[in-house]
């Protein structure tokens, strides 16, 4: 299969201990699960900031669902497009919610799955969407005023209402909030340790899609 990876900083590998070393491939969830599945071809496509649909106005280009046509095409066939976002949107700025989470991530599910938008093959792909990770305690954190408490207390509600949107549209689900972003100083990114987890995670629902 061509599995397709769309996320933000946390699947690009941004450390919250290190930020000027981006993580070792073999230590991000993409480079574990390619060695878990090695006849797969694992695709990255992490940018810290991307957001689901928000123009980041300090950030050009992280509008996650103006991009995503463009990378479905550059990478077609694809078998699989792994959604991991949700993160961003949840800064003070944006002043999300839950529910406006999930429209924005219904609409990026359904340019998905409207193939004559940006397919040149015909191919559909199976989506699996993954509720981003839970915040550890921000407001201790180096990214507390770009982040709060909300936006902390978000996620798990965010979570669910991404579990009804796969539901609704026929896409496989992975709740990445069981993952917890505890271990470094931001309290936003995953240590090496927490990649595993969530590794482990999508592995078992890519291995679940494949029986």
């Amino acid at each position: 299969m061509n599995i397709l990876f769309y996320g933000d900083s946390n699947t690009w590998g941004f450390q919250g201990d290190n930020p000027k070393v981006r993580l070792a491939y073999d230590k991000r969830f993409t480079g574990i699960l390619a060695k878990r599945f090695p006849q797969h071809r694992i695709i990255e496509e992490g940018l810290p900031g991307r957001t689901i649909c928000f123009d980041d106005p300090l950030d050009s280009g992280r509008n996650g669902t103006e991009t995503l046509p463009m990378l479905l095409q550059t990478h077609e066939p694809l078998d699989l497009v792994v959604i991991m976002l949700g993160t961003n949107d949840t800064k003070i700025m944006f002043g999300h919610t839950p529910m406006t989470m999930r429209l924005a991530m219904e609409r990026m599910i359904r340019l998905v799955q409207n193939i004559e938008a940006w397919s040149d093959t015909g191919i559909r792909p199976d989506i699996l969407l993954v509720a981003p990770p839970r915040m550890g305690d921000i407001e201790r954190g180096t990214f507390y005023g770009m982040f709060d408490a909300h936006s902390a207390e978000m996620i798990p509600e965010v979570a669910e209402q991404f579990r009804e949107l796969a539901e609704q549209y026929a896409c496989m689900f992975v709740d990445g909030s069981q993952v917890a972003a505890e271990g470094c100083r931001d309290f936003v990114h995953l240590t090496a340790e927490e990649h595993e987890q969530m590794a482990k995670l999508i592995g078992d629902a890519i291995e679940e899609m494949e029986e």
